[in-house]
């Protein structure tokens, strides 16, 4: 019987202070791994394949040395190196706190599988990442700079490993996990007014996604309209059953009420 693949990303607002340079959410990462393992052991989750962003501390060095707009310069090479560094520190962090709720967690890194072209992935290599999944152990990939054979270098958002993954691997459940509870009419942070809209078509994501603001400047990873328009590329999965949700893991036991235990809570599901 073929086992059930869930590919969940664990977004940089959630997991960091986007607002404070290389600040985690330490508590939120505990109790996201204590749930996921809790999800595991009661067989919400079968095989699973985890995404996760680096919030500030990627996102505050690649616009201080200018590394989004691509390779310009040599002395971009060593900025690049030391923020890969400070990325991997983050990296395993979350690598530690998984590890401690006894998840079998492999650290990847996308750079050494994936090709870009002008920002979008044109080449990749996945018999590794499907392997390890088919031995049972958790690919765990960031966000990650990536080789790029226009501009040199590129940012590589998980959204895209996201869609990268869910068509590679026909995952059965696709879930975004951020600091809000899901797609709002406008932005619950600044609009105490919004409305969450807990059920988006897929004809109807595209006017949704142009009428959704840009990233604020800062943000390299496209923020709300990035994940949008991840999923947007994600319709014909959404069409053939594919699970594609958006919430929030900011209180212990939301997972757990998605995927099937106890009340629902809120959340946006994207339909056909």
């Amino acid at each position: 019987m073929t086992r059930k693949l869930t590919v969940i990303k664990l977004g940089g607002s959630i997991l960091t202070d986007k607002s404070i340079p290389y600040k985690s959410n330490d508590e939120i990462i505990a109790s996201i791994a204590k749930e996921l393992k809790d999800c595991i052991d009661s067989g919400l989750i079968e095989d699973l394949i985890i995404v996760h962003g680096v919030g500030s501390f990627g996102h505050v060095p690649v616009f201080k040395h200018n590394l989004h707009l691509g390779f310009q310069h040599p002395d971009q090479l060593f900025a690049m190196s030391k923020t890969q560094h400070e990325i991997n520190e983050f990296r395993l962090k979350l690598t530690a706190k998984f590890i401690e709720n006894h998840l079998p967690v492999n650290l990847l890194h996308a750079s050494s599988f994936c090709v870009q072209e002008k920002m979008k992935i044109t080449d990749f290599f996945l018999q590794a990442v499907k392997g390890y999944i088919s031995i049972g152990m958790i690919p765990l990939v960031g966000g990650d700079m990536l080789y790029d054979s226009k501009m040199g270098f590129s940012v590589g958002s998980g959204d895209q490993f996201m869609v990268l993954f869910a068509k590679q691997f026909s995952a059965n459940q696709v879930i975004y996990v951020s600091d809000v509870d899901g797609v709002y009419t406008s932005d619950p942070k600044q609009n105490p007014e919004a409305k969450l809209i807990d059920t988006i078509s897929i004809s109807e994501l595209g006017n949704i996604v142009e009428n959704t603001d840009e990233a604020p400047v800062g943000d390299v990873s496209g923020a709300m309209k990035g994940k949008l328009k991840a999923i947007l590329s994600l319709k014909d999965e959404i069409t053939k059953g594919t699970k594609v949700i958006l919430m929030s893991m900011t209180k212990y036991g939301n997972l757990k009420s998605i995927l099937g235990m106890g009340t629902t809570i809120k959340h946006t599901e994207f339909v056909k």
